[in-house]
């Protein structure tokens, strides 16, 4: 396993334990996870077919049909999960490192939609896309965004960072940073803190609008 797949499956392991590396390797950590975890066991299956499958463009001859043997073999695993945990999320969607889904059930996510780091998804969430309009296409959400369970967020809308998507709401419109939305339809409220304590274990890096002190700036 290369130290680009360690990497983002340590950071999403990460949002679960808050210490993923106490492992003696990655293999040991994501697989005394994904015993306990349902949530963990998509994440980590589907992280390894979105690689799987990027490796497949990059090579020819031996190497491309191995890929393509264990893009087949993940991608036929992440089907099952889906089925079994009923999570739509497909191995393509562009996710950030920190990807959270609290708790297992049904949730949707459009393959266009991009999702930033350290986000938490809860059950019963759609992201979809918007067929006509001017809001047609999928949304994109930045980082540190908490959504609630049964949250719907659909079109080519922009998620600030550190926003909070409260349970039921229903967003079809930009939101701007430090921002909390509620209700259907939804209603912004400005707020510094929106996510503070909601979005734990997270994923700090400089770029990422955090000192490197560890405390975020928003």
């Amino acid at each position: 396993m290369t130290d680009e797949l360690k990497d983002i499956i340590y950071a999403d392991l990460f949002r679960y334990t808050g210490n993923a590396r106490r492992f003696k390797n990655i293999y040991t950590c994501y697989l005394e996870e994904r015993r306990s975890s349902p949530e963990f066991s998509y994440i980590s299956v589907m992280r390894r077919t979105r690689y799987y499958s990027d490796q497949i463009k990059k090579y020819d001859g031996f190497r491309k049909w191995l890929y393509q043997v264990k893009f087949s073999v993940s991608n036929f695993r992440l089907d099952r999960l889906s089925r079994k945990y009923h999570f739509q999320i497909p191995y393509d969607t562009e996710i950030g490192k920190g990807f959270y889904l609290a708790h297992f059930g049904r949730v949707i996510i459009h393959p266009k939609s991009v999702i930033g780091h350290n986000v938490n998804v809860s059950t019963g969430v759609v992201i979809g896309t918007q067929f006509r309009g001017k809001r047609k296409g999928s949304p994109h959400i930045g980082n540190y965004v908490w959504i609630g369970a049964n949250a719907v967020i659909v079109g080519n809308i922009r998620i600030g960072n550190n926003v909070l998507i409260a349970p039921g709401a229903y967003v079809n419109f930009d939101v701007p940073d430090g921002s909390i939305v509620i209700g259907n339809p939804g209603l912004i409220r400005r707020s510094p803190g929106a996510t503070l304590n909601y979005i734990n274990n997270t994923i700090l890096f400089d770029e990422y609008n955090v000192r490197s002190d560890g405390v975020r700036q928003w």
